[in-house]
């Protein structure tokens, strides 16, 4: 599951909302998956991941991974799979 995308209900850090965007998974926990957000804004902090195969991941924009947005979230959370990093963005991720 590493490396993949998919729209998912991404819990708020508060746990009392969600909202539907593009998730990356970091890692399989059996019935859980650690995801982070990813988003079409663009942002350059030291954890942030510009994807630069973005369309060839299933996503609709440039897009950027925020590692530094973290969820530990039950697998019922991911909706849809769109796709997979390619194996340049997933070095990127794993370099960060």
């Amino acid at each position: 599951m590493f490396g993949e995308i998919f729209i998912c209900q991404f819990p708020f850090t508060s746990g009392t909302e969600s909202k539907i965007r593009p998730a990356l998974v970091l890692f399989n926990l059996q019935q859980d998956a650690v995801i982070c957000r990813v988003t079409s804004v663009n942002h350059t902090g030291t954890l942030d991941v510009t994807l630069n195969d973005w369309q060839s991941a299933g996503l609709l924009k440039p897009s950027v991974a925020r590692l530094d947005r973290l969820v530990t979230a039950d697998k019922s959370v991911l909706v849809r799979r769109l796709g997979t990093l390619s194996s340049t963005d997933l070095e990127a991720i794993r370099a960060r």
